[in-house]
């Protein structure tokens, strides 16, 4: 019988969730750390989107992760810039440096690497864990139950009588001179 089997890549909507939410509380963690402010829920919301939707694309082996990592921390550094291009005043805690590029300082640009590794780390393992449970259902894995292969038996000594009287059976019927055990 022929047999086809899907590798589970379709349902990715829990792992890329899961993945967005990971990233967005890594970039949080990561940017407070850094003296910056959190940034306003919705674009919170908006940074969680894209990273879900990047996330589905690698988790289903569409893109790369050393294709779509840079990506996202590229879109990471510009929409911090402009955050702050849009309102300087509103964020006091960064202090920015005017002449930094993008007005990202030196913490400010670990903390968003900080964060993408997170995220790359994150789907580096939900990719591994796929791979290792497609390769546990890989047939040929478990060998499949058949006949074994007969041994050649080693030739048995021969008994004399005596052997043969002490090994007969002590209950039942009588035996006859040379017992068959």
């Amino acid at each position: 019988m022929l047999t086809a089997r899907r590798a589970p890549r379709r349902r990715v909507a829990i792992s890329a969730a899961l993945g967005g939410a990971e990233s967005v509380t890594a970039l949080v963690l990561a940017h407070g750390a850094a003296g910056g402010e959190v940034p306003s829920a919705w674009w919170l919301a908006a940074f969680g989107l894209l990273v879900y939707a990047a996330g589905g694309l690698v988790l289903r082996h569409r893109a790369s992760i050393r294709v779509v990592l840079p990506a996202l921390l590229a879109a990471q550094v510009v929409g911090h810039g402009w955050l702050v291009a849009l309102s300087p005043a509103g964020h006091p805690g960064h202090e920015h440096a005017t002449s930094a590029f993008l007005g990202l300082t030196p913490g400010m640009v670990a903390a968003h690497l900080a964060a993408a590794a997170v995220t790359g780390l994150m789907w580096g393992l939900r990719r591994r864990a796929v791979e290792v449970l497609l390769r546990w259902t890989d047939p040929g894995v478990v060998p499949l139950p058949g006949p074994r292969a007969l041994r050649p038996s080693a030739p048995r000594p021969t008994r004399s009588g005596r052997e043969h009287r002490a090994l007969a059976p002590t209950r039942g019927p009588p035996a006859s001179a040379l017992a068959i055990a």
